[in-house]
C-alpha cells in the first residue's frame, strides 16, 4: 500500500508540472510589444503593395509614352493579304476601316489585333482573320475570303433571286449570307441562281448552312457544271421543282430535267448532247434515263 501512494503522489506533482508550464504569461507591456509586431508587419506588407502598385503604374505609364504614343511606331502601311499571299477579291482597305473603324493615324500598338480580326470576321464575305504587328509601322492583316458561287431565291420567305437587299448569296460549303458590299455585288452579279418556291425558314438562315436538301442539290449542280460543261453550257438557274427532280436553264437557253441524284452522270450526259447535235439548236433535254436521252430541238 505504501508503494501504489509514493507513486500517485509523483504522478500528481508531473502532472502539475506540465500545468504550469502550459501557462502564458500575460502582461500590459507583452501586449503592446505584440501590437507593436503585428503593426510592424500590417507595414510592411503595406509599404509592399504600395510599391508594387506604383510600380505598375509606372510600367503602364512607361509602354504608353513609349509604344503607345511614339510617332516612331505610327501606322505607315496596313498590309491587307489572304492566306495565299493575294490581294483580296473582296474586302478593300476603304471596306475593312469604315467596318472596324481602324485608326490610319495611330501607332499599330494602340490597335487591339484581337479584337481588329474579330470585327473583319463579323463581316459576311470573311471566314476567318489574323492581324499582327511588324515594326516600325506595319499592320499584317490576313484573311480568308468566303467567294459565292451562286444566288439563293425562295419565293414563300420572300428572298429574291440576283436581289441587292432582299437576295441571299451562298458558298461552295452552302454557307448562306448578305451581298453587304458593292464587291460582293460586283462579283455575284453574273452568278447562277439556285431557286425553291416554298422552304422552311429554319433551313435558309444567314449565316448558316443550308439545310433544304432540293437546294443543296441544285448547289452541286451549279458547282459540278463549272468542270463538266464549257461556257453558255452552264446554268443560269436550277429550280427544285419536287422532292426528287430538278430543272436547269443553261445560259444559252436549254431546258434539262434533273434528279437529285447521280449528278455528275446527268451532265455528262449533257455535254455528249451537246457534241452531237450539231447545227441543231437543243430546247428541251431530260437528262434522267441512262441510255436513251430524250431531246427536244427547236
Amino acid at each position: 500500500m505504501p508503494i501504489f501512494a509514493r507513486r500517485t503522489t509523483r504522478r500528481r506533482t508531473q502532472q502539475s508540472r506540465e500545468r504550469m508550464l502550459q501557462l502564458k504569461v500575460s502582461s500590459p507591456r507583452i501586449m503592446f510589444y505584440d501590437v507593436m509586431r503585428w503593426s510592424g508587419k500590417g507595414l510592411r506588407l503595406g509599404v509592399m503593395v504600395l510599391l508594387m502598385v506604383g510600380l505598375g503604374f509606372l510600367v503602364a505609364t512607361g509602354w504608353q509614352k513609349l509604344f503607345v504614343e511614339n510617332d516612331e511606331f505610327l501606322i505607315q502601311e496596313v498590309q491587307l493579304k489572304t492566306a495565299e499571299g493575294e490581294d483580296p477579291i473582296l474586302v478593300t482597305h476603304a471596306r475593312m476601316v469604315d467596318r472596324t473603324g481602324l485608326d490610319s493615324g495611330s501607332t499599330i500598338f494602340s490597335v487591339d489585333t484581337e479584337q481588329l480580326a474579330v470585327d473583319l470576321e463579323r463581316l459576311p464575305e470573311v471566314v476567318s482573320a489574323k492581324v499582327s504587328r511588324r515594326l516600325p509601322g506595319v499592320l499584317k492583316v490576313e484573311i480568308e475570303e468566303r467567294l459565292p458561287v451562286a444566288w439563293v431565291a425562295c419565293r414563300s420567305l420572300g428572298i429574291r433571286e440576283r436581289d441587292r437587299f432582299r437576295g441571299m448569296l451562298v458558298d461552295r460549303a452552302g454557307m448562306l449570307f448578305r451581298c453587304d458590299s458593292d464587291e460582293l455585288w460586283e462579283y455575284g452579279n453574273q452568278l447562277p441562281v439556285i431557286l425553291a418556291r416554298e422552304v422552311e425558314g429554319h433551313e435558309l438562315e444567314e449565316g448558316k448552312e443550308m439545310g433544304h436538301e432540293g437546294l443543296q442539290a441544285a448547289l452541286k449542280v451549279v458547282l459540278r457544271s463549272g468542270e463538266a460543261l464549257e461556257g453558255l453550257e452552264r446554268p443560269a438557274w436550277v429550280v427544285v421543282k419536287d422532292d426528287i427532280l430538278l430543272e436547269m436553264k443553261t445560259l444559252d437557253g436549254v431546258l434539262a430535267t434533273m434528279s437529285y441524284y447521280g449528278v455528275d452522270e446527268q451532265l455528262e450526259r449533257l455535254s455528249k448532247v451537246y457534241q452531237h447535235s450539231g447545227d441543231r439548236v437543243v430546247e428541251r433535254v431530260n437528262l434522267i434515263p441512262g441510255k436513251f436521252v430524250p431531246v427536244v430541238y427547236r
